[in-house]
């Protein structure tokens, strides 16, 4: 039975650090305002080149750790079955983070509806044991995951000419993304890419009738999704698109004509999903512990409306 625990949610919300779909937005002012010593700097900071997620950790996790490693299997079995029978979605469970309750565990939806999301399972620490029956999820969190998968297979067109444009530029240019190791292990930013996540809260009436249509047919095509979207909902700039982008080559500042002129093409480009789009380019670092990207050199673009 899924567990909604109110104020362990509310506290997890400060927990996930960089798997929320918003944490990657709303930690940046935090990230500017607490800028590391050179030390810290380097024992924090890892070439996104090589990061696949090692080292990300939750607060008060440390004891909930190394049970949650030692008992993968046992939280893989326990997630999978979780996920077919509250969303009826078949996952793969990627890793499990130590928390203070338990774990936080990533996983990314098999086939479309494609996503990444995550959920939490409790752990015994005196006894050594995973609590399979006691997994919860933050409110909404895997629903907006679902929903913005369902998003992108009804937007199927314009997320290939967002994706074309973005592969191209990635070719051209000395900037990366992000591993897929790591969307999959500490990412669970709903329908994403190594480039960028989507972002859906403001659409709960709309979220809410899609996913009942998914739940009641998960074999559903993108034809059929078609015929239920209501186009004149997406077309206010409300569904938020993040682009985060990287310097290739490790102790290069982001480069700002480079970044000048991505701005200029999203903004210009008419075939993409409708949204409101941000856009990020960082230096080649990464914060290993949050899965962040930002920091003070870091250049940004918000609220381009599409």
């Amino acid at each position: 039975m899924k567990k909604r625990l109110g104020l362990i949610s509310i506290s997890l919300i400060f927990l996930v650090g960089g798997c929320m779909t918003m944490s990657d937005d709303n930690n940046k002012e935090n990230q500017q305002a607490n800028q590391p010593t050179e030390e810290e700097f380097n024992d924090r900071y890892v070439s996104v080149n090589d990061y696949t997620g090692e080292g990300y950790n939750l607060p008060n996790g440390e004891a909930t750790e190394p049970i949650a490693k030692e008992k993968f299997a046992e939280i893989e079995a326990a997630m999978k079955q979780f996920f077919l029978d509250e969303y009826k979605t078949e996952v793969i469970v990627h890793n499990a983070v130590g928390n203070v309750h338990g774990a936080t565990v990533f996983v990314e939806s098999v086939g479309e509806p494609h996503f990444h999301t995550y959920a939490m399972i409790g752990i015994d620490v005196e006894k050594d044991k995973i609590l399979t029956d006691q997994i919860w999820t933050e409110t909404d969190q895997v629903e907006q995951g679902i929903f913005s998968g369902l998003l992108a297979m009804i937007m199927n067109e314009e997320f290939a000419a967002l994706d074309a444009y973005i592969e191209k530029l990635v070719s051209e240019n000395p900037i990366v993304g992000l591993r897929e190791e790591a969307v999959n292990n500490v990412k669970a930013n709903a329908y994403s890419t190594p480039y960028y996540f989507v972002q859906t809260m403001t659409f709960l009436t709309e979220m809410e009738r899609l996913n009942n249509i998914y739940f009641e047919n998960p074999e559903i095509s993108k034809e059929e999704l078609k015929d239920h979207f209501d186009e004149e909902a997406f077309k206010e700039g409300k569904m938020g698109i993040s682009i985060n982008l990287y310097m290739k080559e490790p102790g290069v500042e982001p480069d700002r004509k480079l970044f000048t002129q991505i701005v200029e093409n999203i903004t210009k480009l008419d075939n993409i999903p409708p949204g409101r789009y941000s856009i990020y380019l960082h230096d080649n670092t990464i914060n290993k512990l949050s899965a962040i990207g930002d920091k003070e050199n870091s250049l940004e673009e918000i609220d381009i409306i599409k």
